[in-house]
Protein backbone atom coordinates (compact mmCIF):
# COMPACT_ATOMS: atom_id res chain seq x y z
CA UNK A 1 0.00 0.00 0.00
CA UNK A 2 1.76 3.22 -1.24
CA UNK A 3 2.07 6.37 1.13
CA UNK A 4 0.92 9.83 -0.91
CA UNK A 5 1.03 11.96 1.90
CA UNK A 6 3.69 11.94 4.50
CA UNK A 7 3.80 14.57 7.34
CA UNK A 8 6.91 14.64 9.67
CA UNK A 9 8.30 16.23 12.41
CA UNK A 10 4.72 18.20 13.01
CA UNK A 11 4.42 20.44 15.75
CA UNK A 12 1.47 22.45 16.57
CA UNK A 13 1.49 25.27 19.85
CA UNK A 14 -1.40 26.67 20.74
CA UNK A 15 -2.06 29.51 24.14
CA UNK A 16 0.81 31.68 24.17
CA UNK A 17 3.39 29.02 23.20
CA UNK A 18 1.65 25.60 24.94
CA UNK A 19 2.82 22.51 23.18
CA UNK A 20 -0.33 20.62 21.51
CA UNK A 21 1.11 18.02 20.23
CA UNK A 22 4.57 17.07 17.96
CA UNK A 23 3.95 14.44 16.08
CA UNK A 24 7.50 12.34 14.57
CA UNK A 25 5.34 10.69 12.00
CA UNK A 26 2.35 10.81 10.24
CA UNK A 27 1.46 8.90 6.81
CA UNK A 28 -1.41 8.52 4.79
CA UNK A 29 -2.03 5.38 2.93
CA UNK A 30 -3.65 5.49 -0.65
CA UNK A 31 -7.32 3.71 -0.48
CA UNK A 32 -7.07 3.58 3.58
CA UNK A 33 -9.72 4.62 6.07
CA UNK A 34 -7.97 5.56 9.31
CA UNK A 35 -9.92 5.71 12.45
CA UNK A 36 -8.29 8.88 15.21
CA UNK A 37 -9.18 9.02 18.22
CA UNK A 38 -8.37 11.34 21.64
CA UNK A 39 -10.14 12.75 24.34
CA UNK A 40 -11.29 16.39 24.19
CA UNK A 41 -8.79 18.92 23.49
CA UNK A 42 -6.02 16.19 22.27
CA UNK A 43 -5.98 18.25 19.31
CA UNK A 44 -7.70 16.15 16.34
CA UNK A 45 -9.63 18.66 14.96
CA UNK A 46 -6.62 20.92 14.87
CA UNK A 47 -4.01 17.94 13.28
CA UNK A 48 -7.21 17.77 10.57
CA UNK A 49 -7.15 21.21 9.41
CA UNK A 50 -3.48 21.33 9.24
CA UNK A 51 -4.03 18.16 6.82
CA UNK A 52 -6.45 19.58 4.83
CA UNK A 53 -3.94 22.95 4.72
CA UNK A 54 -6.25 25.28 6.40
CA UNK A 55 -4.30 25.65 9.63
CA UNK A 56 -0.71 26.42 9.81
CA UNK A 57 2.01 24.04 11.46
CA UNK A 58 4.83 25.41 13.83
CA UNK A 59 6.89 23.12 12.00
CA UNK A 60 6.32 20.48 9.37
CA UNK A 61 8.68 18.14 6.69
CA UNK A 62 6.23 17.23 3.80
CA UNK A 63 6.51 14.57 1.48
CA UNK A 64 3.88 14.53 -1.23
CA UNK A 65 3.58 11.86 -3.59
CA UNK A 66 7.36 11.04 -2.95
CA UNK A 67 8.42 14.95 -3.64
CA UNK A 68 9.38 17.12 -0.30
CA UNK A 69 7.82 20.23 -0.09
CA UNK A 70 7.86 23.45 1.84
CA UNK A 71 4.50 24.61 3.61
CA UNK A 72 3.47 27.24 0.81
CA UNK A 73 3.56 24.48 -1.99
CA UNK A 74 2.09 21.98 -0.01
CA UNK A 75 -0.56 24.39 1.36
CA UNK A 76 -1.74 24.66 -2.47
CA UNK A 77 -2.04 20.95 -3.15
CA UNK A 78 -3.96 20.45 0.11
CA UNK A 79 -6.22 22.88 -0.35
CA UNK A 80 -6.82 21.09 -3.72
CA UNK A 81 -6.69 17.19 -2.92
CA UNK A 82 -8.10 17.23 0.07
CA UNK A 83 -11.84 18.15 1.55
CA UNK A 84 -12.46 18.86 5.41
CA UNK A 85 -15.68 17.73 6.41
CA UNK A 86 -16.82 19.81 10.00
CA UNK A 87 -18.38 18.11 12.78
CA UNK A 88 -22.20 20.48 12.09
CA UNK A 89 -21.77 21.51 8.34
CA UNK A 90 -22.70 24.49 7.22
CA UNK A 91 -25.87 24.32 4.61
CA UNK A 92 -26.47 26.73 2.41
CA UNK A 93 -30.47 28.00 2.50
CA UNK A 94 -30.62 26.37 -0.89
CA UNK A 95 -31.73 22.44 -2.45
CA UNK A 96 -29.96 19.69 -1.41
CA UNK A 97 -29.28 19.54 -4.81
CA UNK A 98 -27.88 23.37 -5.06
CA UNK A 99 -25.44 22.43 -1.56
CA UNK A 100 -24.34 19.61 -3.79
CA UNK A 101 -23.35 21.47 -7.04
CA UNK A 102 -21.82 24.63 -4.76
CA UNK A 103 -18.16 23.21 -5.32
CA UNK A 104 -18.73 22.29 -8.83
CA UNK A 105 -20.23 25.49 -9.97
CA UNK A 106 -16.85 26.80 -8.79
CA UNK A 107 -14.79 24.11 -10.47
CA UNK A 108 -15.54 25.63 -14.36
CA UNK A 109 -17.60 23.06 -15.48
CA UNK A 110 -20.95 24.21 -17.70
CA UNK A 111 -24.68 23.49 -16.59
CA UNK A 112 -25.32 20.45 -17.71
CA UNK A 113 -21.84 18.46 -16.41
CA UNK A 114 -22.62 19.75 -13.40
CA UNK A 115 -26.34 18.66 -13.57
CA UNK A 116 -25.22 15.07 -14.30
CA UNK A 117 -22.89 14.84 -11.44
CA UNK A 118 -25.20 15.96 -9.17
CA UNK A 119 -27.83 13.39 -10.19
CA UNK A 120 -25.18 10.71 -9.96
CA UNK A 121 -24.19 11.77 -6.36
CA UNK A 122 -27.74 12.08 -5.32
CA UNK A 123 -28.17 8.60 -6.13
CA UNK A 124 -24.98 7.21 -4.62
CA UNK A 125 -26.13 8.93 -1.32
CA UNK A 126 -29.51 7.84 -1.80
CA UNK A 127 -30.50 11.36 -1.52
CA UNK A 128 -32.60 11.78 -5.12
CA UNK A 129 -35.68 12.23 -2.67
CA UNK A 130 -34.41 14.99 -1.35
CA UNK A 131 -32.73 17.01 -3.98
CA UNK A 132 -35.47 19.83 -3.79
CA UNK A 133 -35.79 19.96 -0.14
CA UNK A 134 -34.33 23.33 1.53
CA UNK A 135 -31.17 21.76 2.85
CA UNK A 136 -31.29 23.59 6.25
CA UNK A 137 -34.51 22.04 6.99
CA UNK A 138 -33.50 18.20 7.13
CA UNK A 139 -32.43 16.44 10.07
CA UNK A 140 -29.22 15.86 11.46
CA UNK A 141 -28.08 12.88 9.58
CA UNK A 142 -29.88 13.68 6.30
CA UNK A 143 -27.30 17.22 6.53
CA UNK A 144 -23.95 14.60 7.56
CA UNK A 145 -24.88 12.98 4.54
CA UNK A 146 -25.63 15.91 1.93
CA UNK A 147 -22.30 17.10 3.11
CA UNK A 148 -20.18 13.85 2.73
CA UNK A 149 -22.00 14.20 -0.68
CA UNK A 150 -21.11 17.61 -1.30
CA UNK A 151 -17.25 16.76 -0.52
CA UNK A 152 -16.95 13.50 -2.23
CA UNK A 153 -18.82 14.81 -5.62
CA UNK A 154 -15.37 17.22 -5.78
CA UNK A 155 -13.38 13.81 -6.02
CA UNK A 156 -10.99 14.60 -3.29
CA UNK A 157 -7.76 12.33 -2.79
CA UNK A 158 -8.69 12.97 1.14
CA UNK A 159 -11.55 13.38 2.72
CA UNK A 160 -11.20 14.30 6.77
CA UNK A 161 -14.33 13.38 8.43
CA UNK A 162 -15.03 15.12 12.16
CA UNK A 163 -16.95 13.08 14.32
CA UNK A 164 -19.51 12.20 11.17
CA UNK A 165 -21.59 9.94 13.69
CA UNK A 166 -22.04 12.50 16.48
CA UNK A 167 -25.69 12.52 17.94
CA UNK A 168 -27.19 10.16 15.11
CA UNK A 169 -29.71 7.87 14.83
CA UNK A 170 -29.15 3.79 14.21
CA UNK A 171 -30.39 4.30 11.17
CA UNK A 172 -28.82 7.66 9.83
CA UNK A 173 -25.52 5.84 11.23
CA UNK A 174 -25.88 2.32 9.24
CA UNK A 175 -26.18 4.95 6.24
CA UNK A 176 -23.20 7.16 6.83
CA UNK A 177 -21.29 4.26 7.87
CA UNK A 178 -22.29 2.19 4.34
CA UNK A 179 -20.93 5.82 2.22
CA UNK A 180 -18.48 5.81 4.29
CA UNK A 181 -16.95 2.17 3.68
CA UNK A 182 -17.62 2.75 -0.46
CA UNK A 183 -15.57 5.58 -0.47
CA UNK A 184 -12.40 3.08 -0.10
CA UNK A 185 -13.84 1.22 -2.97
CA UNK A 186 -13.66 4.36 -5.20
CA UNK A 187 -10.26 5.17 -4.21
CA UNK A 188 -10.62 7.72 -1.76
CA UNK A 189 -8.65 8.04 1.72
CA UNK A 190 -10.64 8.85 4.66
CA UNK A 191 -9.39 9.66 8.22
CA UNK A 192 -12.51 9.61 10.80
CA UNK A 193 -12.25 10.76 14.39
CA UNK A 194 -14.06 9.26 16.80
CA UNK A 195 -14.90 8.87 20.52
CA UNK A 196 -16.52 5.56 20.22
CA UNK A 197 -14.23 2.18 20.33
CA UNK A 198 -16.33 -0.01 17.65
CA UNK A 199 -16.31 2.65 15.21
CA UNK A 200 -12.85 1.07 13.83
CA UNK A 201 -13.84 -2.51 13.80
CA UNK A 202 -16.47 -1.08 11.17
CA UNK A 203 -14.74 1.92 9.32
CA UNK A 204 -11.39 1.35 9.75
CA UNK A 205 -7.84 -0.31 8.17
CA UNK A 206 -5.86 1.58 11.27
CA UNK A 207 -6.36 3.14 14.30
CA UNK A 208 -4.47 6.30 15.22
CA UNK A 209 -4.39 7.74 18.62
CA UNK A 210 -3.70 10.70 19.55
CA UNK A 211 -3.02 12.27 23.17
CA UNK A 212 -3.02 15.02 25.23
CA UNK A 213 0.64 13.94 26.30
CA UNK A 214 1.97 13.84 23.14
CA UNK A 215 1.69 11.97 20.23
CA UNK A 216 1.18 7.96 20.40
CA UNK A 217 1.79 5.99 17.87
CA UNK A 218 -0.48 4.93 15.21
CA UNK A 219 -0.18 0.73 17.18
CA UNK A 220 -1.05 2.96 20.40
CA UNK A 221 -4.08 1.28 21.05
CA UNK A 222 -4.63 -2.36 19.34
CA UNK A 223 -8.10 -3.86 18.98
CA UNK A 224 -7.88 -5.27 22.26
CA UNK A 225 -8.62 -1.48 23.88
CA UNK A 226 -11.64 -0.84 21.48
CA UNK A 227 -12.69 -4.55 22.52
CA UNK A 228 -12.51 -3.87 26.39
CA UNK A 229 -14.10 -0.54 26.07
CA UNK A 230 -17.04 -1.56 23.97
CA UNK A 231 -17.69 -4.90 26.47
CA UNK A 232 -17.48 -2.42 29.63
CA UNK A 233 -19.99 0.41 27.80
CA UNK A 234 -22.46 -2.56 26.91
CA UNK A 235 -22.31 -4.56 30.25
CA UNK A 236 -20.70 -8.06 28.88
CA UNK A 237 -17.42 -7.98 30.79
CA UNK A 238 -17.33 -6.98 34.10
CA UNK A 239 -15.81 -10.02 35.78
CA UNK A 240 -12.08 -10.98 35.84
CA UNK A 241 -11.29 -13.62 34.16
CA UNK A 242 -10.06 -17.05 35.80
CA UNK A 243 -7.25 -18.85 33.88
CA UNK A 244 -9.23 -21.38 33.55
CA UNK A 245 -11.75 -20.24 31.75
CA UNK A 246 -10.41 -20.34 28.16
CA UNK A 247 -7.39 -22.31 26.13
CA UNK A 248 -3.89 -21.21 26.62
CA UNK A 249 -2.49 -19.00 24.57
CA UNK A 250 0.46 -19.81 22.18
CA UNK A 251 3.01 -17.44 23.63
CA UNK A 252 6.35 -16.85 22.12
CA UNK A 253 8.35 -20.05 20.73
CA UNK A 254 11.68 -19.52 23.27
CA UNK A 255 10.23 -18.57 26.02
CA UNK A 256 7.35 -21.59 25.67
CA UNK A 257 10.23 -23.75 25.03
CA UNK A 258 12.16 -22.88 28.12
CA UNK A 259 8.78 -23.19 30.20
CA UNK A 260 8.28 -26.58 28.81
CA UNK A 261 11.94 -27.98 29.84
CA UNK A 262 11.11 -27.01 33.52
CA UNK A 263 8.30 -28.61 34.24
CA UNK A 264 9.17 -28.26 38.24
CA UNK A 265 6.97 -24.89 39.37
CA UNK A 266 8.68 -23.56 42.78
CA UNK A 267 6.41 -22.91 45.40
CA UNK A 268 7.24 -20.22 48.53
CA UNK A 269 9.12 -22.99 50.63
CA UNK A 270 11.25 -23.63 47.09
CA UNK A 271 9.66 -27.39 46.94
CA UNK A 272 7.79 -28.88 43.97
CA UNK A 273 3.88 -27.79 44.01
CA UNK A 274 1.32 -30.39 43.85
CA UNK A 275 -1.18 -30.02 40.69
CA UNK A 276 -3.95 -27.67 42.04
CA UNK A 277 -1.42 -25.35 43.27
CA UNK A 278 0.10 -24.42 40.06
CA UNK A 279 0.26 -20.97 38.66
CA UNK A 280 -1.11 -20.28 35.00
CA UNK A 281 2.14 -20.03 33.12
CA UNK A 282 1.41 -19.50 30.00
CA UNK A 283 -1.14 -16.67 30.78
CA UNK A 284 1.72 -14.53 32.24
CA UNK A 285 4.03 -12.82 29.90
CA UNK A 286 7.13 -10.68 31.47
CA UNK A 287 7.94 -7.81 30.38
CA UNK A 288 11.44 -6.95 31.33
CA UNK A 289 11.47 -2.69 31.53
CA UNK A 290 14.65 -1.29 29.93
CA UNK A 291 13.17 2.06 28.53
CA UNK A 292 14.88 4.45 30.85
CA UNK A 293 17.79 7.12 30.25
CA UNK A 294 20.09 5.65 33.24
CA UNK A 295 21.43 9.56 34.10
CA UNK A 296 23.13 8.45 37.40
CA UNK A 297 24.90 5.49 35.06
CA UNK A 298 26.55 8.41 32.40
CA UNK A 299 23.07 7.30 30.01
CA UNK A 300 24.58 3.64 29.45
CA UNK A 301 21.54 1.52 28.88
CA UNK A 302 21.64 -0.67 32.22
CA UNK A 303 19.83 -3.71 30.24
CA UNK A 304 22.96 -3.84 28.70
CA UNK A 305 25.70 -3.58 31.15
CA UNK A 306 27.51 -6.32 31.98
CA UNK A 307 28.28 -8.44 35.30
CA UNK A 308 30.32 -10.54 35.62
CA UNK A 309 30.48 -11.27 31.74
CA UNK A 310 26.87 -11.26 31.04
CA UNK A 311 24.51 -8.51 30.17
CA UNK A 312 22.50 -7.87 33.41
CA UNK A 313 19.50 -8.27 30.98
CA UNK A 314 20.40 -11.84 30.18
CA UNK A 315 20.51 -12.45 34.15
CA UNK A 316 17.00 -11.65 34.06
CA UNK A 317 15.44 -13.61 31.52
CA UNK A 318 17.37 -16.41 33.01
CA UNK A 319 15.54 -15.98 36.67
CA UNK A 320 12.23 -15.10 34.20
CA UNK A 321 12.27 -18.41 32.03
CA UNK A 322 10.77 -21.33 34.21
CA UNK A 323 8.20 -18.90 35.83
CA UNK A 324 6.17 -17.38 32.85
CA UNK A 325 4.91 -18.19 29.34
CA UNK A 326 6.62 -15.36 27.19
CA UNK A 327 8.79 -12.33 27.91
CA UNK A 328 9.15 -9.22 25.98
CA UNK A 329 11.43 -6.31 26.37
CA UNK A 330 10.43 -2.36 26.55
CA UNK A 331 13.51 -0.53 25.23
CA UNK A 332 13.68 2.86 23.27
CA UNK A 333 17.27 2.53 22.34
CA UNK A 334 20.18 0.09 20.91
CA UNK A 335 17.06 -2.23 19.73
CA UNK A 336 18.92 -4.16 17.88
CA UNK A 337 21.37 -5.33 20.29
CA UNK A 338 18.23 -6.33 22.39
CA UNK A 339 16.78 -8.20 19.55
CA UNK A 340 19.90 -10.77 19.78
CA UNK A 341 18.17 -12.03 22.47
CA UNK A 342 15.36 -13.35 20.50
CA UNK A 343 12.40 -12.09 22.12
CA UNK A 344 10.06 -9.27 21.40
CA UNK A 345 11.30 -6.30 21.82
CA UNK A 346 8.49 -3.25 22.28
CA UNK A 347 9.11 0.28 22.27
CA UNK A 348 7.52 3.02 24.49
CA UNK A 349 4.19 3.62 22.68
CA UNK A 350 3.63 7.04 24.21
CA UNK A 351 6.62 8.70 22.72
CA UNK A 352 10.34 7.81 24.71
CA UNK A 353 11.40 8.14 28.17
CA UNK A 354 8.12 9.15 29.89
CA UNK A 355 8.53 6.36 32.49
CA UNK A 356 7.70 2.66 33.64
CA UNK A 357 4.28 3.17 33.61
CA UNK A 358 4.37 3.57 30.13
CA UNK A 359 6.38 0.54 29.45
CA UNK A 360 3.71 -1.34 31.40
CA UNK A 361 1.33 -0.15 29.14
CA UNK A 362 3.19 -0.57 25.86
CA UNK A 363 3.48 -4.78 27.67
CA UNK A 364 -0.01 -4.67 28.16
CA UNK A 365 -0.87 -4.02 24.48
CA UNK A 366 1.76 -5.85 23.24
CA UNK A 367 0.41 -9.26 24.69
CA UNK A 368 -2.73 -11.40 24.31
CA UNK A 369 -2.36 -13.04 27.93
CA UNK A 370 -4.23 -12.74 31.00
CA UNK A 371 -1.10 -11.49 33.57
CA UNK A 372 1.48 -9.04 32.84
CA UNK A 373 4.19 -9.76 34.98
CA UNK A 374 7.02 -6.01 35.40
CA UNK A 375 10.34 -6.19 36.31
CA UNK A 376 13.33 -3.53 35.56
CA UNK A 377 16.34 -4.51 33.91
CA UNK A 378 18.37 -3.52 36.34
CA UNK A 379 18.08 -5.97 39.16
CA UNK A 380 19.82 -9.05 38.66
CA UNK A 381 18.78 -11.31 41.75
CA UNK A 382 15.36 -11.75 40.82
CA UNK A 383 13.39 -14.32 42.95
CA UNK A 384 12.85 -17.61 41.26
CA UNK A 385 9.59 -17.26 43.45
CA UNK A 386 8.38 -13.57 42.55
CA UNK A 387 5.36 -15.00 39.70
CA UNK A 388 4.39 -17.77 41.63
CA UNK A 389 3.79 -15.56 44.88
CA UNK A 390 2.52 -12.59 43.42
CA UNK A 391 0.03 -14.62 41.40
CA UNK A 392 -0.83 -16.24 44.79
CA UNK A 393 -1.23 -13.29 46.27
CA UNK A 394 -3.42 -11.56 43.66
CA UNK A 395 -5.80 -14.70 43.71
CA UNK A 396 -6.09 -14.72 47.70
CA UNK A 397 -7.05 -11.19 47.68
CA UNK A 398 -9.04 -11.36 44.70
CA UNK A 399 -6.73 -7.94 43.53
CA UNK A 400 -6.42 -5.84 40.34
CA UNK A 401 -2.64 -5.83 41.07
CA UNK A 402 -0.04 -7.75 43.74
CA UNK A 403 3.07 -5.77 44.39
CA UNK A 404 6.56 -7.05 45.68
CA UNK A 405 7.16 -5.70 49.61
CA UNK A 406 10.47 -6.03 51.42
CA UNK A 407 8.71 -5.54 54.78
CA UNK A 408 9.79 -1.60 54.34
CA UNK A 409 8.32 -0.24 51.53
CA UNK A 410 6.51 -1.52 48.43
CA UNK A 411 8.79 -2.19 45.32
CA UNK A 412 5.93 -1.18 42.39
CA UNK A 413 7.83 -2.00 39.16
CA UNK A 414 8.13 -6.07 40.66
CA UNK A 415 4.20 -5.93 39.84
CA UNK A 416 1.36 -9.00 38.38
CA UNK A 417 -0.83 -7.00 37.09
CA UNK A 418 -4.62 -8.22 34.94
CA UNK A 419 -4.34 -7.18 31.17
CA UNK A 420 -7.62 -5.62 31.72
CA UNK A 421 -6.15 -2.56 33.44
CA UNK A 422 -5.41 -1.35 30.03
CA UNK A 423 -8.09 1.00 29.65
CA UNK A 424 -7.97 2.94 32.98
CA UNK A 425 -4.06 2.75 32.41
CA UNK A 426 -4.42 4.94 28.99
CA UNK A 427 -7.17 6.88 30.80
CA UNK A 428 -4.43 7.62 33.29
CA UNK A 429 -1.26 8.66 31.28
CA UNK A 430 -3.24 10.31 28.72
CA UNK A 431 -4.53 12.49 31.54
CA UNK A 432 -0.51 13.62 32.17
CA UNK A 433 -0.33 10.80 35.18
CA UNK A 434 3.02 9.55 35.61
CA UNK A 435 3.57 8.07 39.52
CA UNK A 436 2.77 4.56 39.52
CA UNK A 437 1.81 4.82 43.10
CA UNK A 438 -1.22 7.27 42.21
CA UNK A 439 -2.30 4.59 39.40
CA UNK A 440 -2.17 1.75 41.57
CA UNK A 441 -4.01 3.75 44.41
CA UNK A 442 -6.99 3.56 41.84
CA UNK A 443 -6.82 -0.35 41.84
CA UNK A 444 -7.57 -3.61 44.30
CA UNK A 445 -3.48 -3.55 45.73
CA UNK A 446 -1.81 -6.28 47.14
CA UNK A 447 1.18 -6.25 48.82
CA UNK A 448 2.76 -9.49 48.32
CA UNK A 449 5.84 -10.01 51.30
CA UNK A 450 9.42 -10.93 50.36
CA UNK A 451 11.18 -9.77 53.24
CA UNK A 452 12.69 -13.76 52.97
CA UNK A 453 14.53 -12.46 49.91
CA UNK A 454 16.53 -9.37 51.29
CA UNK A 455 18.42 -9.53 47.98
CA UNK A 456 15.73 -9.73 45.35
CA UNK A 457 15.40 -5.60 44.66
CA UNK A 458 19.22 -4.87 44.58
CA UNK A 459 19.64 -2.44 41.44
CA UNK A 460 22.30 -0.66 40.08
CA UNK A 461 22.31 2.53 39.79
CA UNK A 462 25.78 4.14 39.85
CA UNK A 463 29.09 2.26 39.45
CA UNK A 464 29.37 1.64 42.68
CA UNK A 465 26.42 -0.27 42.68
CA UNK A 466 27.43 -2.25 40.12
CA UNK A 467 30.72 -3.49 41.61
CA UNK A 468 28.99 -3.98 44.76
CA UNK A 469 26.66 -6.37 42.62
CA UNK A 470 29.52 -8.31 40.97
CA UNK A 471 31.35 -8.97 44.15
CA UNK A 472 28.10 -10.52 45.90
CA UNK A 473 27.55 -12.87 42.97
CA UNK A 474 31.27 -14.00 43.07
CA UNK A 475 30.60 -14.74 46.44
CA UNK A 476 27.02 -16.42 46.19
CA UNK A 477 29.15 -18.87 43.47
CA UNK A 478 32.21 -19.48 45.73
CA UNK A 479 29.78 -20.61 47.99
CA UNK A 480 27.58 -22.91 45.77
CA UNK A 481 30.85 -24.49 44.52
CA UNK A 482 31.55 -25.39 47.66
Amino acid sequence: MSVFLQFKHLRKSIHGGERLFDIDEFSIPENTCIVLSGRNGAGKTTLLKILAGLDKPDHVDILYDGEHLPWKLAQQKLLHDVVYLHQQPYMFDKTVAENIAYGLRRSGLNRVQVDEKVAQALQWAQLSKLATRNARQLSGGEKQRVALTRARVLSPRLLLLDEPLASMDINAREQTIHLIQRLKSEGVSTIVTSHEPHISTLIGDEHRHLCKTGPCRYTVVKPFLFQRNMEQRSGLSKQHKTYGSREPSAGLTLADKAGQANKSPVNRSNTTMNEHTRIPKQQITAVILAGGLARRMSGQDKGLIEINGRAMVEHIITTLTPQVGSILINANRNLDQYRRYAYPVIEDLMGEFFGPLVGMASGMQATNTDYLLTVPCDSPFIPPVLAERLFHELQDKQADISVAHDSTRMQPVFALLRKELLPSLMTYLEDGGRKIDTWYAEHRLARTDFSDWPDAFININTPDDKESVERKMTHQKDVHKT
